[in-house]
């Protein structure tokens, strides 16, 4: 009973750690940007539109962009963040193309939501 326990733990070690690094790529700058607490999120994703402009590692203009949205490009957004140092309103979204989906931020002033 003991040596099944610890092949069961050993199994489902491997399991959660196989999870960890199969992560998919396109969610790498999910974890970039650490909203601050006056964030507000979403109850779902939220479907908005893009003006054009570049979806960001993080809420600020010197990160690097992830994606670069066309005027009219369909955009969903779950919450925000205000950028401390230029005290401007970020997104967090997501855009798909194809079968990707590239996560990021991108300035209020990018897409068609409040600023």
């Amino acid at each position: 009973m003991r040596f099944r326990s610890m092949v069961t733990a050993g199994v489902t070690g491997f399991a959660a750690l196989a999870m960890m690094l199969s992560a998919p790529a396109a969610s790498a700058a999910a974890n970039k940007g650490n909203p601050n607490p006056n964030s507000r999120s979403a109850a779902a994703w939220t479907a908005t539109t893009s003006k054009g402009g570049p979806i960001r590692e993080c809420y600020a203009a010197t990160c690097a962009p992830v994606w670069d949205t066309m005027v009219g490009e369909r955009v969903y957004w779950s919450h925000w963040a205000i950028n401390p140092n230029s005290n401007n309103r970020w997104y967090y979204v997501y855009v798909t193309y194809g079968s990707t989906k590239y996560y990021g931020w991108i300035y209020c002033g990018n897409i068609v939501a409040s600023c």
